[in-house]
């Protein structure tokens, strides 16, 4: 019941996001939020003549405006999807990231991201599962691909709908409960980059780096010139495969890291 009334409080609180974003757009609807071709401040000098020539009928479209560094930052609920399933105390945690984002044209960008969460993973009840926690440090580099992009010149765009890919650099620590106390997990090395920090156990240390990669979707709305909400969802996988983020070894199974955000990023 209490997974149950879990699971409706998440929705509602979505939905809730949803009409507000909504409202949002609704009522500042009559500004301009795209960008005015007549203010030239916002040329490229290397661009300048493109534009003369095209306040002059000499060219079709106008150049392309200098382009803005996106601060993100975000917050929302992450977890680690492998033996333990959702439901029955199973609701994940909590994670945040900042992040720093340039276009490279109309459709593609670049950013970088540092994201940390922590991960709480009940028992499973047949015992199948142990509790365990995940603490995990992800250093991200992602390309970002515009999905409506395609009409980039129209009036007062608000919308932003996008996919990603890119790379993760993870640090992550694992630590189960035996008896009432939680420890590290010193899981084996396999498929590690290393590993690093307090005492050595069975050869290595309580921290694990691992290679990831990241796949992803998301959509942002304007609400002033300078600021933009979004939401998205990423998906952070372990390049080699890993079966212990949960805390739990059963098969071959390769734990990824799932994280669904609510995103308030800002032009500097």
């Amino acid at each position: 019941m209490k997974a149950m009334a879990s699971t409706k409080n998440k929705i509602a609180l979505v939905a809730l996001l949803v009409v507000l974003v909504q409202t949002i757009g609704v009522a500042q609807s009559t500004n301009t939020w795209g960008w005015n071709w007549k203010d030239s401040s916002l040329v490229p000098t290397n661009k300048k003549a493109q534009y003369y020539e095209f306040l002059n009928n000499q060219y079709p479209y106008p150049p392309k405006p200098r382009n803005q560094w996106e601060l993100g930052v975000s917050v929302g609920n992450s977890y680690i999807i492998g033996d333990r399933a959702l439901g029955s105390g199973y609701n994940g945690g909590i994670a945040g990231s900042l992040s720093l984002r340039k276009a490279l044209d109309h459709t593609f960008s670049l950013r970088g991201s540092y994201t940390g969460s922590i991960i709480s993973i009940p028992h499973s009840n047949d015992g199948t599962v142990v509790a365990a926690k995940n603490y995990t440090h992800a250093l991200g580099a992602d390309v970002i691909v515009s999905l409506n992009a395609a009409s980039h010149y129209r009036g007062n765009p608000k919308t932003n709908f996008y996919v990603l890919g890119g790379y993760s650099l993870i640090a992550t620590k694992v630590l189960t409960k035996q008896g009432s106390d939680y420890h590290i997990l010193y899981f084996p090395q396999n498929n590690l980059i290393g590993t690093s920090g307090g005492a050595t156990v069975k050869g290595r240390q309580g921290w694990s780096w691992l290679h990831a990669y990241n796949v992803g979707f998301g959509a942002a709305l304007k609400i002033s010139t300078k600021v933009n909400l979004g939401v998205e969802q990423k998906f952070i996988v372990p390049v080699f495969g890993n079966d212990y983020l949960d805390g739990t070894k059963t098969g071959n199974t390769n734990d990824i890291y799932s994280i669904s955000s609510i995103r308030l990023n800002i032009n500097l």
